[in-house]
């Protein structure tokens, strides 16, 4: 086993005047944090952007609430457990894009306003008619259903409270609502809706469940830290335990609370927490605007290892040495309790919701005994080095930033029968890796000529994935972003298309408003394509289901479907489908 890491230098001066410069910033607003115990808040304008619903807004979900991979960029606005409410343009302005698409945001509607924010309208069902029209024109221009059009600012202009979309629920949403973003334009970043004084009736404070205490001098990955329940009582809540008993000098806090509207029962995120020691505001964290380019970085604000591992959310107060997220406020400190009087040491949590409703839990903590002993590692792996692993049989590299704290990389080779390679255990999928790397196997056993375009690496552990393998030298090569366990293998099944509705060749579909197609493929559908009498048709995608809805462009008359889907693996399957309209 060969472990390597590349130091840069430079990036590291980058990261520590960045440091510099956020710390600075904030000691100059030190004096007025303190006296009043709470953090900077940013000033939007209040009452300029209306609900787009005409329905009192319900919370299913809120900005800066906990998701995998991200945190939530907007308000998911609950639409009275149905599909096609009328959404209206919140603010005067223009249709500057739209997107389609079966995941994500499904069909999204941007609007730009002239005060230099962006709406952004997103799982819609349809756009509005004369929008609808030029999204399907710019669909068969490029013979894709799937689009992501830049709209010219005078197209489609729009007014406050006109009609713009139908809600729905397409891309990745698991029922009907509207999410609603409001960006900052020219930077594109999602702002917290929650503070541009919407009308959201919210008078219950956030809820806290446990404190958990990690050791700073050992890395983040590489302990075992102590979880405190917290109980509510009269005065508001309390840790489980009078003092909170720990091995070392040096500590940092995490905590598990969540925040509710008074007319949703949705446990939603929380706006804002802090540390408070003496009296005084030490740092804190804040969910006022987050970037789709750092969002990622919610695996290192949370403690990944034990969600991953089936436990709950647990936010930081404190930021791991490769988080570069911008919501940490550190106002004396750094979010480190130093116990090396071994005395003891109350001090306060407190969570705030956007409409400033507060808890506060305190606790007391206590050094007790000598530190453990940092166990000895010959194969460290680096958060600001490029760290590279390689033997004779599998090799990868994790670009420099890809760790949030450094780790005791761990290698095991399996023996694996069944597949074109053995099992190579790199490390394990409880530790987040930030950016995607390239990973190569080589086979342990001749690859038929004819199977070489059809080979995979499989990911298991924590949930499985599948990559393309590309040949390369003697070697496979694939795509990944989480450790665990890999294995190169082949897949030759083509993807399955079923016809559904009871549709079969020559079937009379004179009277029918659709037809629809489900298709199925173990390692994942890379493309599709449907040709009506040899021209492009716009099948529209949700989930795996195919649909076509009859317009203009299937005329009375015999005609000839045929439907053809491909998978990463370059398996393909044809359908063909004659019928009369």
């Amino acid at each position: 086993m060969i472990v390597f890491h590349r130091n840069f230098k430079p990036s590291q001066h980058i990261n520590y005047f960045y440091r510099m410069k956020r710390q600075l910033v904030w000691l100059l607003l030190m004096p007025q944090l303190v006296l009043g115990q709470a953090l900077p808040e940013q000033q939007y304008p209040k009452g300029y952007f209306r609900n787009p619903l005409n329905v009192p807004i319900e919370l299913a979900g809120n900005f800066g609430e906990l998701r995998p991979n991200h945190f939530h960029s907007g308000l998911d606005l609950k639409t009275q457990q149905r599909e096609n409410l009328p959404v209206h343009a919140a603010a005067e302005g223009y249709v500057s894009r739209v997107g389609v698409s079966h995941l994500g945001f499904g069909n999204v509607l941007y609007i730009t306003h002239p005060n230099g924010y962006t709406t952004v309208y997103a799982h819609l069902n349809r756009f509005y008619p004369l929008l609808d029209e030029y999204v399907t024109r710019k669909q068969y221009e490029q013979e894709s259903w799937a689009a992501d059009l830049t709209i010219p600012e005078g197209l489609f202009p729009v007014k406050k409270g006109e009609f713009v979309a139908w809600s729905g629920n397409t891309g990745g949403s698991a029922g009907p609502h509207l999410h609603f973003e409001i960006r900052n334009t020219q930077s594109e970043k999602p702002l917290n809706p929650m503070l541009f004084g919407f009308n959201i009736p919210d008078t219950r404070a956030p809820e806290i469940s446990r404190i958990v205490v990690y050791d700073r001098n050992r890395s983040f990955y590489e302990q075992t830290p102590v979880v405190v329940p917290v109980k509510r009582t009269a005065a508001g809540y309390a840790a489980t335990r009078p003092v909170v008993s720990v091995p070392t000098d040096k500590v940092g806090l995490g905590i598990s609370a969540l925040d509710r509207q008074s007319n949703s029962p949705n446990p939603n995120g929380i706006y804002e927490a802090m540390l408070i020691q003496d009296g005084e505001v030490d740092c804190g964290f804040q969910l006022d605007n987050i970037g789709y380019d750092e969002t990622r970085y919610l695996n290192a604000h949370i403690d990944y290892k034990m969600k991953k591992g089936g436990g709950p959310y647990v936010q930081l107060l404190f930021a791991l040495p490769g988080n570069q997220l911008g919501i940490y406020k550190e106002m004396i400190g750094d979010g480190t309790i130093d116990l090396s009087d071994k005395q003891p040491h109350p001090v306060t949590l407190r969570v705030t919701d956007a409409y400033g409703n507060k808890s506060d839990v305190k606790i007391t903590l206590q050094q007790s005994g000598t530190p453990p002993a940092v166990p000895v590692c010959a194969n460290k792996m680096y958060t600001e080095s490029r760290n590279i692993f390689e033997n004779n049989a599998v090799e990868f590299y994790l670009e420099e930033g890809s760790l949030y704290d450094e780790i005791c990389f761990r290698y095991v080779e399996i023996p694996n029968a069944t597949a074109y390679s053995n099992t190579y255990r790199l490390h394990t999928a409880l530790v987040p890796v930030h950016y995607n790397f390239g990973l190569r196997i080589k086979p342990v056993r001749p690859v038929p000529a004819e199977l070489q375009n059809k080979m995979v690496i499989v990911r298991k552990g924590a949930g499985e994935s599948i990559s393309a393998a590309v040949y390369e030298d003697g070697w496979y090569k694939g795509t990944f972003r989480d450790l665990g366990d890999f294995y190169l293998t082949a897949d030759t099944v083509r993807p399955r298309i079923t016809p559904l509705g009871g549709l079969k060749p020559g079937i009379n579909l004179s009277k029918a408003g659709k037809m629809s197609f489900s298709m199925s493929d173990a390692s994942g559908i890379r493309s599709y394509r449907a040709e009506l009498d040899g021209k492009w048709l716009r099948f529209s995608r949700r989930g795996n289901v195919l649909s076509y809805s009859f317009d203009e462009h299937c005329p009375p008359g015999n005609h000839t479907l045929k439907l053809t889907v491909t998978d990463i693996a370059n398996n393909e399957t044809t359908y063909t489908l004659t019928f009369k309209r």
